[in-house]
């Protein structure tokens, strides 16, 4: 008799202790209750979920992106997690979800970055050609500027490169971007009114943007970027000075090799319909003479160095204009012409310069095509 009871015992506690340990895994509560600080956030923003019986969440998402966390350091009431990376821009939902499938939501917004221009080319461009902007965080456009001028666009398909249409009215001056995240500015300002590669305005615009991507050779005294002392025609421009009494037989400054496969401009023009194009200020020193060199291929010779000296004897600013038909092999003196596909430097050479003061300061050299 005493066995069957306790036989009995036995299996009713068995029963009650499998009957609520199922019970409890069917009870599972539903999370509640749920707030989130901040309530707006970046992406990659650390942000924390508060709230009750989020102890058992296996999923957070905003919207349909999903965010990483870590069990080992949430609770029942509060999870932290970062905002994703690729979580959309604006007021969303956040969902979390526990084992049993059970959800909750809290309203939030992802807040979208500023955009960012890295660059734009051609750098001088004729009304209603097309300019290519890169850069990052291109979505949500709100809309494009030249200048006040709003400029027509042609595909905003990618996050990091935008083209846009130069339209009727729009004159030289700063890009600008402006999205849900703010508005950006360009370094340098697009010229418009010439189709042209860009190779520097000294401003932050071209293939060779800046002082730094420019070098000093020879006797020259001082190559620097200035706005100073003659005053700009536009920003900053580069200003070479010549030793007196020359040292050496040569002196100039020139755009170093770019990094790209071929170290070329990447230029496509005919020969015929290509003009190289400066602006140049002697700053009073009207004996000032220049021998202007476009280098082909990396090699640098007699035979892949095209020539043609021009006197700088003009006051204030002028722009000086050399089709490449008449720019020659052997710095001058030979009869072929550069092909600008294969153009890898632009050099300005100082001539004549042992007795007589010379400066050039330089600005927005480009190819006109």
């Amino acid at each position: 008799m005493n066995k069957h009871i306790l036989r009995c015992t036995v299996i009713c506690i068995l029963a009650t202790t499998l009957y609520t340990a199922c019970k409890k895994d069917d009870d599972i509560p539903t999370p509640g209750n749920l707030s989130v600080t901040p309530a707006t956030a970046l992406p990659e923003t650390f942000i924390t979920i508060s709230g009750s019986d989020m102890q058992d969440i296996i999923s957070i998402k905003f919207d349909t992106a999903t965010a990483s966390f870590s069990s080992v350091f949430n609770t029942g009431s509060a999870i932290f997690t970062n905002v994703p990376t690729n979580a959309k821009y604006g007021p969303q939902q956040i969902t979390i979800t526990n084992r049993e499938g059970k959800t909750a939501t809290v309203d939030f917004s992802v807040l979208q970055p500023a955009p960012v221009i890295n660059g734009f080319n051609p750098g001088n461009v004729p009304v209603g050609d097309t300019v290519t902007i890169t850069g990052s965080m291109f979505t949500n456009i709100n809309g494009v500027y030249i200048g006040n001028v709003k400029a027509i666009i042609v595909d905003s398909s990618s996050r990091t490169r935008l083209k846009i249409k130069v339209p009727a009215g729009a004159a030289s001056g700063l890009l600008s971007i402006v999205t849900w995240g703010g508005t950006t500015y360009s370094t340098g300002a697009i010229t418009i009114g010439e189709r042209a590669y860009l190779i520097s305005d000294f401003d932050g615009g071209g293939l060779a943007a800046d002082g730094n991507s420019w070098y000093a050779y020879g006797d020259m005294d001082s190559k620097t970027v200035t706005n100073v002392n003659p005053a700009p025609k536009s920003g900053n421009f580069l200003k070479a000075v010549c030793k007196q009494p020359a040292t050496t037989s040569y002196a100039g400054v020139s755009t170093f090799a770019l990094s790209t496969a071929n170290q070329t401009f990447g230029m496509t023009s005919a020969t015929a319909g290509t003009t190289l194009k400066f602006d140049v200020n002697n700053n009073g020193k009207t004996a000032t003479i220049l021998q202007v060199i476009v280098q082909e291929t990396t090699t640098d010779a007699n035979a892949t160095n095209f020539a043609l000296s021009v006197p700088v004897n003009g006051t204030g600013w002028n722009t000086i204009a050399i089709p490449l038909t008449q720019l020659l092999n052997n710095y001058g003196g030979g009869t072929l012409t550069p092909d600008p596909a294969k153009i890898t430097k632009v050099k300005f050479h100082f001539q004549n310069y042992n007795t007589n003061p010379m400066e050039a300061n330089i600005d927005n050299v480009r190819f006109a095509y």
